[in-house]
């Protein structure tokens, strides 16, 4: 009996010690797990590039994966981003999304943060924070094609490819897509990479233009940050003209004008048969095999002009035909397979473009420049050029005009005579600019070969040889030639003269705008990127830039013509077009007034009898030649839209002789004008642009 009851207390005794045991185990597990500080296992972005996790889409999340389930309220207190973005929060377990309540902008650095307070359900605390350093990304763009842009001797059976900074919106993409000349295609994506597959071969000797508008988004619906266009040619069998000048059909041809045939690659000369060559009424005339000159044979170098100069001038008002017999052949050993015949007809020369509109035009083949009436009759061509105008001045008695076209500047009377190529090869000259007195020329002068600055000059608009202006170098950085260092100094360009004639103002493209006074004795500069020509108020007193406060200007590529000074042909992204300012400088100011005028102002022009009035284009960011909307200010502010029906973007305004009506060029859309009064326009020529009304 007893021997029983003890064997129960040993029983009993090792039950309570192996309940002891085991109930130390559980305690001190509980003790290790609830002693631990929770971590942050992983912070990452929830939408990002495919080949960049640092890169983050607009439409981004932040994500934070805690080692444990955490206290909700001191996570969320512990979790920042700098810049500050407001947003809201979720869970799901462990892991924490912020969620930003609008996205994020563009191309901008980022950091989130979750600090060291983050507590668990037990109340240990963190140790370490954690940090995610991320951009976001800029606007999609198209970073490579094939074929690549101005390709020759495209294969006909070529795809189309295409490739993106990042994943795109597809269906954004095919419809801001079009393709000229229209052909049918195949569209098919590869991530970033589109694939146009054209359904039947391109045609044989063929320039294809492949354009994406602005329409086209990414994946988190960010537009490209420019329209993308894309020009090539397909390979062909025969020798082909590009441009017929003056081009078939066209009228009002001046009467100076040279006849020629701009070819698809290089000539040889030797297979040039006079006879081959007809003009009728006959005049007689020489034909040669010649290198485009200026800009176009910077561009396109060789012999690849066709080129009859007459002995004197064209009959007036006189159809001429033109034709060209098979026998010249290429350099390649390419034959031209048939006739090119063409007509043109020539207009009535005039001694003065006084109260004309002057514009440049293609309806020719060839940028030039052009006059009209008032009312867009009597369209006649002014210059006669084989390289494409791309700025020009008119003397102040409209008798004489200068033509640039990025490389040389040439001289010539309104009636076609006495036509004069002013510059040397070893100069690239722009930005031509007559005196009020019409006296003088001035213009930029820039070395061909390095692309730098020599200055700003002027030439006597009688002859004679050309005379660099003076300006302090250590206040302009500007030297006629590379320092010691053999660095490109910067380069002076747009020269305008003041109503007055007694200063000079001009553009430096490495980011001031500078004042002289003449002749040479003080100059003043204001810092400030000015992306078009000053413009001087009516009295002299001050003058309206426009461009930017800060920075400079892309500097010109060695070897390259000279791009316009202007919005639409200088190196500006979509961003920069939209943050152009309009600025007023005060005569002797070292320092620029911003005007309150909406976003992107730009291309000012002043009204020349009062000070009050001035027009201007708000460019419409994105737009491929920067148009936008027509603006009338009245003083430094108020500002009233003109031309506002709906129609195509503005390139450029300009006053006319009448205080209530000026001329404005629409992007595609010809040469209008403006009644400033009703504030409606009409059409006075289906293209052309840079229009000035003369007195």
């Amino acid at each position: 009996m007893r021997g029983s009851v003890r064997d129960a207390s040993l029983r009993t005794i090792a039950v309570f010690a192996v309940g002891l045991v085991l109930l130390g185990g559980i305690l001190y597990v509980a003790s290790t797990v609830d002693g631990r500080a929770p971590t942050v296992d992983r912070i990452g972005l929830t939408h990002h590039l495919s080949t960049d996790d640092g890169i983050a889409l607009t439409t981004t999340s932040i994500e934070v994966v805690f080692s444990e389930v955490v206290d909700h309220a001191s996570a969320e207190a512990a979790f920042s981003m700098e810049p500050d973005v407001d947003g809201s929060f979720s869970w799901s377990g462990a892991t924490l999304v912020f969620t930003p309540d609008e996205r994020l902008p563009l191309d901008t650095a980022f950091v989130a943060s979750v600090g060291a307070s983050v507590r668990d359900a037990a109340g240990n605390q963190m140790q370490d924070g954690a940090q995610l350093a991320f951009t976001t990304v800029g606007n999609p763009t198209v970073v490579a094609s094939q074929p690549e842009a101005d390709a020759e001797d495209v294969p006909l059976d070529a795809a189309i490819v295409l490739q993106f900074s990042t994943l795109m919106d597809t269906a954004s993409v095919e419809e801001a897509l079009t393709v000229t000349p229209d052909i049918e295609y195949t569209v098919s994506w590869s991530g970033e990479r589109l694939t146009l597959t054209p359904a039947d071969p391109l045609a044989e000797g063929t320039r294809y233009g492949l354009r994406v508008d602005a329409g086209a988004r990414d994946s988190a619906g960010s537009p490209l940050d420019e329209p993308f266009a894309l020009a090539f040619r397909t390979v062909q069998s025969g020798l082909e003209a590009d441009i017929r000048f003056p081009a078939d059909g066209t009228e009002g041809i001046a009467v100076t004008s040279p006849v020629a045939l701009v070819f698809d690659r290089e000539l040889d000369p030797g297979t040039l048969d006079d006879d081959a060559f007809s003009i009728q009424p006959d005049i007689a005339g020489s034909l040669e095999v010649v290198a485009a000159p200026g800009a176009a044979g910077m561009r396109q170098p060789g012999l690849r002009v066709l080129r009859f100069q007459p002995s004197g001038a064209l009959e007036a008002n006189t159809t001429y035909q033109v034709s060209l017999q098979p026998g010249l052949a290429g350099a390649d050993g390419s034959a031209l397979a048939e006739p090119i015949s063409w007509r043109f007809t020539t207009g009535a020369p005039l001694p003065s473009v006084s109260n004309q509109v002057t514009f440049l035009s293609e309806r020719a083949g060839i940028a030039n420049l052009w006059a009209m009436n008032p009312d867009g009759s009597g369209v006649r061509q002014l210059s006669a050029e084989l390289s494409p105008v791309t700025s020009y001045a008119v003397s102040p008695d409209g008798r004489s005009f200068v033509t640039g076209d990025g490389a040389t500047l040439v001289r010539q009377r309104a009636d076609g005579g006495g036509r004069q190529l002013l510059t040397d090869d070893e100069v690239l000259e722009v930005d031509p600019e007559f005196s009020p007195n019409g006296a003088e020329i001035a213009f930029a002068r820039i070395d061909a070969a390095t692309g730098g600055g020599l200055g700003l000059w002027i030439r006597s608009s009688s002859g004679g040889e050309p005379q660099e202006i003076s300006l302090p170098r250590e206040l302009t950085g500007a030297s006629p030639s590379p320092d010691a260092s053999g660095a490109v100094q910067p380069v002076l360009r747009a020269p305008r003269y003041s109503p007055d004639g007694a200063a000079l103002a001009f553009v430096d493209m490495s980011g001031r705008v500078g004042v002289l006074e003449l002749p040479a004795d003080r100059l003043t500069t204001a810092p400030f990127a000015a992306v078009a020509p000053p413009e001087w108020l009516a009295d002299s007193s001050a003058l309206l830039v426009s461009g930017s406060p800060a920075g400079a200007l892309e500097p010109v590529p060695a070897g390259d013509p000279v791009q316009p000074m202007d919005p639409g042909a200088l190196d500006l992204g979509g961003f920069a077009q939209g943050a152009l300012r309009l600025a007023r400088l005060e005569r002797g100011a070292n320092s620029v007034d911003l005007l309150d005028q909406p976003p992107g102002a730009s291309r000012p022009d002043a009204d020349s009898t009062t000070t009050e009035r001035y027009l201007f284009v708000a460019v419409q960011a994105g737009s491929a030649d920067a148009a936008g909307t027509l603006w009338l200010a009245s003083g430094l502010g108020n500002a009233t839209q003109l031309l506002a029906d709906g129609g195509a973007g503005i390139t450029s305004a300009s006053f006319g002789p009448q205080a209530r009506r000026v001329v404005a060029a629409r992007s595609g859309d010809g040469i209008w004008t403006v009644d400033t009064t009703t504030r409606s326009g009409a059409r006075l020529a289906t293209e052309g642009w840079l229009p000035r009304w003369l007195p």
